[in-house]
């Protein structure tokens, strides 16, 4: 199985991610990596020695992923956690819960992450399209910075 994948995306005076993948879950899973990779840009010098348990609530898929996005900068920006890595191990269009490992880093290596200032609900959009030989879940979340 291919995991899921992310492409930032341009937008005026903003920022976002294109996301796919085979599941609801690994959709969520290239979000997180995604916006790790908007707010921190290389984290190759950061190893996980901490996991946090994200579970988050939404209305729809699409509400779903604006709040996984605001759990994900929330343990960023009130925890100083940053996450390498998702596995998502439940997830509806009601809710999800996944394990995040990742690393509180020293200050001085936070104050170099972008900030946000919300995820937006622009263009917000999450859901199920069939393709030849099977179906692709794809999202789109814009995030202003």
């Amino acid at each position: 199985m291919t995991p899921g994948k992310f492409v930032e995306i341009d937008h005026t005076a903003d920022v976002g991610l294109d996301l796919e993948g085979a599941s609801p879950a690994e959709v969520l899973e290239a979000a997180q990596r995604g916006l790790t990779c908007l707010l921190m840009a290389d984290t190759s010098d950061l190893l996980s020695d901490a996991e946090r348990t994200v579970a988050v609530t939404g209305d729809d898929y699409p509400e779903l992923l604006k709040a996984w996005c605001e759990e994900l900068y929330r343990l960023l920006e009130e925890e100083g956690f940053v996450a390498l890595e998702s596995q998502v191990s439940s997830v509806s269009s009601e809710g999800c819960v996944g394990l995040v490992k990742g690393v509180s880093p020293p200050a001085q290596r936070l104050a170099e992450a972008s900030e946000l200032k919300a995820v937006t609900y622009h263009q917000l959009a999450f859901g199920r399209d069939e393709v030849a030989g099977g179906e692709v879940w794809r999202a789109r979340v814009i995030f202003d910075v």
